[in-house]
């Protein structure tokens, strides 16, 4: 798993490429979040268009960056998910109650709007 994040007005984005699987990529994903959460940034877009494959490993990172900055007065975003791995999020019921999703990058940032200060 290879990941870059990259700052827009509202939110930072997170662009994540391969398979997110196993302890490996959950370790550096959540040191990224950690990095980014002292940074100050906590209203962050994880870009899922890259991304082919995911295990519980994964989405328990996922789940751990969420709760971690909503801890923070941030959330996260999902944009641009794989059909296959949106079927395993709504499979999970992590769509919705959990996890706001977005067709695009665009509009996951644009979600943040309301927002009153950039991230």
């Amino acid at each position: 798993m290879k990941f870059k994040t990259s700052d827009h007005y509202y939110a930072t984005v997170m662009e994540m490429k391969g398979k997110f699987l196993g302890s490996v990529d959950g370790d550096a994903f959540r040191d990224a979040i950690q990095t980014l959460k002292e940074q100050g940034k906590t209203k962050l877009v994880v870009d899922l268009s890259g991304t082919d494959m995911i295990d519980s490993t994964g989405i328990g990172a996922l789940i751990g960056a969420l709760t971690s900055m909503r801890n923070a007065g941030g959330d996260v975003r999902i944009a641009c998910l794989k059909k296959r791995i949106k079927n395993l999020f709504l499979m999970t019921r992590l769509l919705g109650p959990v996890f706001d999703d977005y067709d695009t990058v665009e509009e996951a940032v644009a979600s943040y709007k309301e927002s009153t200060e950039p991230a």
